[in-house]
């Protein structure tokens, strides 16, 4: 694939607003100014939809050709909300707006029409590979020529849905998580940011650690790359990550990342690997609940 530039970064996570790196205060009023609509919309949308319109602050509508977005679990509090109500009122006289809200696409459709944005617009709502079916699409658009393609992704965590993955089992490794992180890709790079994904790859179900070595040297002969120079992002458990830098004889020590668990943290490593990795070629490896894997190929320079 051609290289897509990321030409700006933007995460809201833990109640704080980082961009291109740097942390910068979080006020939703300056950023959504109508209060009723700032009233009408749970935490999640809130979140989502702040974080990507400071992501593309200070461009014009016309210039901003697709929204792409990406959620494992969507709206979960607006959701439980609906079917609440469904019960409670014996599926009568039901407010639409938490069923309204609780659609996958609320926020890029949100973005889209604070901002006045008459472009590509979709959802991805593919559990642990939604960002990266997200990412995909959004490389297809800037080949396509498309210019400032704004490419987010956002989950949350709420008290039912805590309950519900601690019960399945899904928490014996890592606490839950949530958060929101937009880019904006070009086909070309800005003066002040060089970061290019290079290629993405995915694979289902579960993956050897022999698997996992034999799909990465994959990757790195496909783009040409001489594998002891890479740095490893794991956003996969410890374990793996200093087996994979063993056997592959890795002269960059990995960058251990993941802490928390969500469908869509690889939008999270992304960020930090673009805001924190010095080295010009690193490989984010990605493990959701052991069954969806992905490799983004970040490079610089």
């Amino acid at each position: 694939m051609k290289p897509v530039y990321i030409t700006r970064t933007c995460q809201i996570a833990n109640d704080q607003l980082v961009m291109d790196g740097v942390e910068a205060v979080l006020d939703y009023k300056e950023i959504i100014a109508d209060p009723a609509l700032r009233r009408r919309m749970s935490r999640i949308v809130k979140m989502g939809v702040a974080c990507g319109l400071k992501c593309i602050e200070g461009l014009a509508p016309e210039s901003i050709d697709a929204i792409i977005t990406a959620t494992g679990f969507g709206c979960l509090a607006d959701t439980e909300k609906f079917i609440e109500s469904i019960v409670a009122n014996n599926e009568r006289l039901l407010n639409p707006t938490p069923f309204i809200q609780s659609t996958f696409n609320t926020i890029g459709g949100q973005i889209a029409l604070l901002r006045g944005i008459h472009s590509y617009n979709i959802t991805y709502a593919h559990r642990g590979l939604s960002f990266e079916s997200a990412l995909i699409d959004a490389a297809m658009q800037v080949a396509e020529g498309k210019k400032n393609v704004l490419l987010g992704a956002i989950d949350e965590i709420t008290a039912s849905s805590a309950d519900i993955q601690r019960r399945l089992g899904m928490t014996r490794e890592y606490e839950l998580g949530e958060g929101a992180n937009f880019f904006v890709l070009n086909a070309t790079t800005s003066g002040n940011k060089s970061a290019a994904v290079l290629d993405i790859d995915t694979r289902s179900g579960r993956l050897t650690d022999d698997k996992l070595i034999e799909w990465i040297i994959e990757m790195t002969e496909r783009n040409g790359i001489e594998i002891s120079n890479l740095c490893i992002m794991a956003n996969c458990n410890a374990a793996t990550a200093d087996d994979i830098k063993k056997r592959l004889s890795l002269k960059n020590k990995p960058l251990q990342f993941k802490t928390c668990d969500y469908p869509t943290l690889s939008a999270r490593a992304l960020d930090f690997a673009i805001n924190n990795s010095t080295a010009n070629k690193t490989l984010i490896i990605s493990d959701y609940q052991h069954i969806n894997h992905s490799l983004i190929l970040l490079g610089r320079g």
